[in-house]
């Protein structure tokens, strides 16, 4: 009996320090891909382990420094353009959007939004959280997302 009870305790020692979970993440900050903002003061992702966290893309083209033309769908399309070049860099596609908050600057233009959207979030639809606040250099929109490597 004493010769059992030592080869359990023996075991429950063994197995506690084998089931020790090293919980160290890996995180990395990745300075843009993009010429014009590579002394931007933030990284344009960064990742924990195989999460990414990109920062929020609003309807500028990167190559004219500009808002482009045409109001709330020019501006969602080219912010989505802006966040499919970001994960392409990365190796990821908007498949592996796992959370999108949009940002607008009138909640009026949700519906434009939103159509425009959904041409390009089409299947495995993330979670997204929409809301109105003030935005920087007059953009209509901003979108951030997390993406997950599979």
């Amino acid at each position: 009996m004493k010769l059992i009870l030592k080869l359990f305790l023996i075991f429950l020692f063994l197995m506690s320090v084998s089931c020790k979970n090293n919980t160290h993440s890996l995180i990395k900050h990745h300075k843009s891909h993009e010429k014009s903002r590579k002394n931007a003061p933030f990284s344009d992702a960064v990742q924990v382990n195989n999460l990414f966290f990109l920062t929020g893309q609003i309807g500028k083209n990167h190559t004219t420094g500009k808002i482009v033309k045409g109001g709330i769908e020019a501006e969602t399309r080219q912010a989505i353009i802006n966040i499919e070049a970001v994960l392409k860099h990365h190796q990821l596609t908007l498949k592996d959007v796992i959370k999108c908050t949009v940002i607008l600057s009138d909640v009026n233009d949700f519906s434009k939004m939103n159509t425009i959207y959904r041409t390009f979030f089409t299947d495995n639809l993330p979670a997204r959280t929409t809301f109105e606040a003030t935005l920087v250099a007059g953009a209509k929109i901003e979108i951030e997302i997390i993406a997950v490597r599979q």
